[in-house]
């Protein structure tokens, strides 16, 4: 079993002046290791002395060591922007100073079955404030996230202070089981776009598609922060509706943006879809659904996607989706689409779908034929919906159009 981790959201709708003490606290803990880290004092000698200057647990100061230990040198604790706001005298010191520690966090352990710091008992938060001292806070907790939280298992809590002042954003972060999913007969391949995501769902044995689609959701492009949280989500629970009713896994590419340079990585960026986020919440959202999700490299598919785009009848976009399915399923025949030939050394791109000769000219002659036989049928786009069955495309290519908006 692979253990999933699952963020359950919850709230405080009350400040506390004992939470805001210890988010201060917190906050110094958290500024103060990451500069004797940096000294190179050693991480027990750090949580030692935290613990006995700040007179707070020390599972706090172990969380807080472990938030910051990653950091690179010269980080912003508040951001940058809150930063500026103090420099140009737009804020006050207070207001500064409240802004930058509005965070609460305690790590979980197995070994304690639960959280010692920041335990969930019923409808109550227990916040523990020192030796012997505790304050009990009541807590919103959905109904439906409640059996994830077992007795047993391990739980880490993070509370951050809302804008407004008014109570707390909660966080419980578990870690739940995978369920066992059997192996699909589908695959559903994702071609991820600003303001859309086009969707193929393929035969793993035949290589036949069954459905062509499009999810239109423009509005995460341009909506704020918290709001295009909540529409991601939303766009996720469709993806998984049409991946349970056709019976087949997701796969999505997984973007490597970091390392690119340029202009590709500036569009990234302006284009307003995380991707990052998108794939997170599939990577633990789908398999609790039992869908199953990976996530595989899309390179060169918008390449082949762009030549079976005209003989399928489709856009690019649904093409290219076609094309990372088969990549996903049969990766010979994708390499085969592409026109590299196994028996050259230098691997030159050089047969472009023609046909083959010497060691592969087997192998390149039975692509041919598959690939005739799906270019050369007739392509008949007809609108459908989810409700009208699961059948597949017959002896001729039917492409079946589904458009969903988010």
């Amino acid at each position: 079993m692979i253990d999933l981790k699952v963020a359950i959201p919850a709230g405080i709708n009350k400040s506390v002046p004992e939470i805001e003490d210890l988010m201060q606290k917190f906050g110094n803990a958290r500024r103060r290791a990451y500069a004797m880290k940096w000294k190179g004092i050693d991480r027990l000698e750090i949580i030692r002395r935290l613990t006995r200057e700040l007179n707070i647990p020390a599972y706090y100061i172990l969380t807080a060591y472990d938030s910051v230990k990653a950091l690179p040198p010269h980080a912003t604790f508040g951001g940058l922007a809150l930063q500026r706001l103090r420099e140009r005298g737009k804020i006050s010191k207070e207001e500064f100073h409240r802004r930058r520690d509005s965070l609460l966090a305690c790590r979980g352990e197995a070994r304690l079955s639960g959280n010692r710091c920041l335990r969930i008992i019923g409808d109550e938060l227990r916040v523990t404030l020192g030796y012997h001292k505790w304050i009990s806070v009541p807590i919103f907790i959905p109904k439906k996230y409640r059996r994830y939280l077992r007795k047993d298992s391990a739980y880490m809590v993070v509370l951050k202070r809302r804008p407004d002042g008014r109570g707390y954003n909660v966080r419980i972060v578990v870690d739940v089981e995978e369920p066992e999913i059997e192996e699909p007969r589908r695959v559903m391949a994702l071609d991820i776009n600003s303001g859309h995501v086009d969707f193929a769902v393929v035969e793993k044995q035949s290589l036949k598609p069954i459905v062509f689609g499009k999810f239109n959701c423009s509005e995460i492009v341009n909506a704020r922060r918290g709001k295009k949280r909540i529409l991601t989500h939303k766009l996720v629970n469709k993806i998984g509706n049409i991946a349970r009713h056709y019976g087949a896994e997701v796969v999505a590419g997984k973007l490597r943006t970091l390392y690119r340079k340029g202009r590709k990585r500036v569009n990234r960026k302006v284009q307003g879809m995380s991707q990052f986020a998108m794939r997170q919440i599939m990577s633990y959202k789908l398999p609790l659904k039992g869908i199953r999700y990976r996530e595989r490299s899309e390179g060169y598919t918008s390449q082949i996607g762009s030549k079976l785009s005209r003989p399928l009848g489709l856009d690019v976009h649904k093409a290219s989706a076609y094309a990372f399915a088969i990549k996903v399923i049969d990766y010979p025949s994708f390499t085969f689409l592409r026109g590299v030939r196994a028996d050259e050394g230098d691997g030159i791109l050089s047969t472009w779908l023609n046909g083959g000769s010497g060691l592969t000219a087997l192998h390149q002659v039975r692509m041919n034929l598959m690939r005739d036989e799906l270019l050369r049928a007739p392509a008949r786009n007809e609108e459908a919906t989810p409700n009208q069955g699961k059948g597949g495309g017959g002896n001729s290519l039917q492409n079946r159009i589904i458009q969903v908006t988010v």
